[in-house]
């Protein structure tokens, strides 16, 4: 220590000889830290998608549980996805009017003891839980025609249970094109664990202020085959397609759905899969399979 310099000037004079870091050392820091945020954010967007994933994949567990429930009390019956006979109540006991009351969720929500949350997943389960907080409509609309129209998982109506009144496909499929095209028994199925009954899907709510469903694009009631008699779907998936190109399905998890079999068991799907027909029709013999076309 330099001689008449108490401890605390001497560590001064120290600090103020040191030379600071120069501007390139600087821009290198920040270069760095730049480049391993770039490699960290993908992959925390990746583990972000994968667990939404899993969210939907425990949805799709929940909504074939309650399915094979359903069927247990209506002997072996499937529950049509799309029912214009139908009637329901909703959360609070309470009516639902038409045609919310048509859709299967509400139908299918006394199986999931009632607690709807259970089919959703992601953003759309974190709107309803916001909507039914802030809920002050006594007959609560908004909220019974969202849990309605945007389940996170669309339904195969048009070969499993059967829509019944929807706009599409024959009011009697298996009238028209022979038994077993749509499947309205559980142990009617040959191919249970082909079989898709419900998928991730997407629709464009219309008639709601477009503010208020903004957040819940990420689901729809139905999923619609990509054959009928002819090729339905658009020829190649894009994110810039419509909704309704590609049947309302929803290819959100980096080109995968998340798809809920017949039997109970639920997988992701890739883009081929979506499109293979044996997962959706109990009768289809090829990827490409059409009505109409013989076995």
């Amino acid at each position: 220590m330099l001689q008449g310099l108490s401890e605390f000037d001497f560590c001064v004079r120290r600090f103020k000889g040191r030379k600071g870091f120069t501007l390139i050392e600087l821009l290198v820091v920040i270069a760095i830290i730049a480049i391993l945020a770039a490699m960290l954010l993908p992959a925390m967007a990746a583990a972000k998608n994968k667990a939404h994933m899993i969210e939907e994949m425990s949805a799709g567990r929940q909504l074939m549980m309650a399915m094979h429930m359903y069927s247990n009390d209506f002997n072996d019956t499937i529950m049509p996805g799309y029912d214009n006979h139908a009637a329901a109540t909703d959360s609070w006991r309470n009516p639902v009017g038409s045609p919310e009351c048509w859709r299967y969720p509400w139908r299918l929500a006394p199986y999931v003891s009632g607690s709807i949350a259970l089919l959703y997943s992601g953003v759309n389960q974190n709107y309803l839980k916001q909507l039914a907080a802030n809920d002050t409509d006594p007959n609560h609309f908004l909220y019974v025609y969202i849990v309605s129209l945007c389940p996170s998982l669309g339904m195969n109506g048009s070969f499993v249970g059967g829509d019944v009144g929807e706009d599409g496909m024959p009011a009697d499929v298996n009238a028209q094109w022979g038994a077993g095209t749509s499947i309205g028994k559980m142990t009617a199925a040959r191919h249970p664990s082909e079989l898709m009954v419900f998928m991730s899907a997407q629709g464009s709510p219309s008639g709601i202020d477009p503010s208020l469903t903004a957040n819940v694009q990420q689901g729809w009631f139905r999923v619609t085959p990509p054959y009928v008699q002819t090729r339905q779907w658009a020829a190649n998936y894009s994110p810039s397609l419509s909704p309704d190109e590609w049947g309302n399905v929803a290819p959100r998890f980096n080109n995968h759905a998340v798809a809920a079999l017949l039997d109970g068991h639920v997988e992701e799907f890739n883009l081929q899969q979506m499109q293979d027909m044996r997962h959706w029709c109990d009768r289809a013999t090829s990827a490409d399979w059409k009505l109409g076309q013989s076995n």
